[in-house]
Parts: C-alpha cells; sequence; structure tokens
C-alpha cells in the first residue's frame, strides 16, 4: 500500500464517501483547480495519482516547478462527479502543502544565492509525519537539495549527543569506530568545537 492509498482510506474509511454516493450516480463533471495565489506549483504528479486511484483524470495545464500567477488555472479534472469529489480534498491538500514548500524554498534559495550563488539550501528531516517524501519533493521542485532522509542514512551528530558523549572528539572516534560507509555530519556551536573537529579528519 502507498502512501496515497493510505491517506485515501483515512479520509473514506470502509464506507466511502458517504455524503456524494447519497447524491450522484453516474453524472460526470469538469472542474478546474485555480490557484489562489502567486505560487510555485508542486505536488501536480501526486494528485494526478490520487484521481487515478478513485477513477478521475487530472489533466495538468502547467508543471511542478512552474511559477505561476493568482487565479491560474493549474490542471482540469473530469470523470464521474463521485470519483472528483472523493479525491478533490487529499490532491488539493497535497497540491496546496507541497506548493507552498517550493515556493518558500525558492525564496529562500533566490535570496541565499544573491549573495552566493554557490549556496546550497538542504532540507533536514524536521517534516511531517507520513507526508517526509513529499515535502522533500516539494523541496526539490523549489531549488533546494534534500539533506538526510532519516535516522539511517548519514551520522549527524548534534548539541544533544555532545552533552551525553562529552566532547567533539570523542563523539566522533566513536561514530568512526562503528560506522564506515555513510557521511559523518557534525554540528558545532563555536570556534573551538569547529576546529577539534576538522582536526580528526572529518572534514
Amino acid at each position: 500500500m502507498t502512501e496515497i492509498d493510505e491517506y485515501l482510506k483515512e479520509d473514506l474509511g470502509e464506507e466511502g464517501d458517504i455524503t456524494s454516493d447519497a447524491l450522484f450516480t453516474n453524472e460526470t463533471f469538469n472542474s478546474k483547480i485555480i490557484a489562489n495565489d502567486d505560487c510555485i506549483i508542486a505536488g501536480l504528479k501526486e494528485a494526478k495519482l490520487v484521481f487515478n486511484k478513485t477513477g478521475a483524470i487530472l489533466n495538468p495545464k502547467v508543471g511542478d516547478g512552474d511559477f505561476v500567477k493568482k487565479n491560474s488555472i493549474i490542471a482540469l479534472v473530469n470523470g464521474p462527479a463521485r470519483s472528483i469529489l472523493k479525491g478533490e480534498r487529499l490532491a488539493l491538500n497535497i497540491i496546496g502543502r507541497m506548493s507552498g514548500i517550493a515556493t518558500e524554498t525558492k525564496k529562500l534559495v533566490d535570496l541565499c544565492k544573491s549573495k552566493n550563488p554557490n549556496i546550497k539550501i538542504a532540507a533536514t528531516r524536521k517534516t511531517t509525519p507520513g507526508f517526509r517524501e513529499f515535502e522533500k519533493r516539494a523541496v526539490e521542485i523549489g531549488g533546494g537539495e534534500s539533506h538526510r532522509f532519516g535516522l539511517y542514512d548519514a551520522v549527524m551528530i548534534k548539541d544533544n549527543h555532545l552533552k551525553l558523549v562529552g566532547s567533539v572528539e570523542k563523539a566522533i572516534k566513536k561514530v568512526k569506530e562503528k560506522v564506515k560507509d555513510k557521511v559523518i555530519e557534525i554540528e558545532v556551536e563555536n570556534e573551538e568545537d569547529a576546529i577539534s573537529a576538522a582536526s580528526t579528519g572529518l572534514v
């Protein structure tokens, strides 16, 4: 089961959209998704999958990563009314959240690159539970990069680790003894600790 399946199950439960099922039978409709603000669009790929699963069709009029003006039509959705209504709130939530993240990322990237064209803006794992994959993709659509995806794919020695272990040198030594095939990074709060970290050969 994919994340999209889980999100739909959360919304539809076992009985489905009882309101729409009571109001409609086989009626078909055409609908539009319109941008409420100037923004970078993200989430159309995911929204298309939502509607595919409910039995409707989303036809994008722009692409993920495109800048659109307020009131622009970003997609058309057609199909049975019940199929559209089953997926519309989930699809709009995904587009809205991902577009918001992509838009704010683009603002930050542009601001920072105006000072340093070589700078990279990376997203941490401070993400919404269950929505990490999509939020990380939205950051990339906005011009940022993904940092580690979870606790398992890179070492990040942070302030809490250092407080418990005792020192930068000791923390790095212990990690190097046990972790051989992962990126190792450390957060420091002063120049002295930065120099200590560098002296271990970490950087």
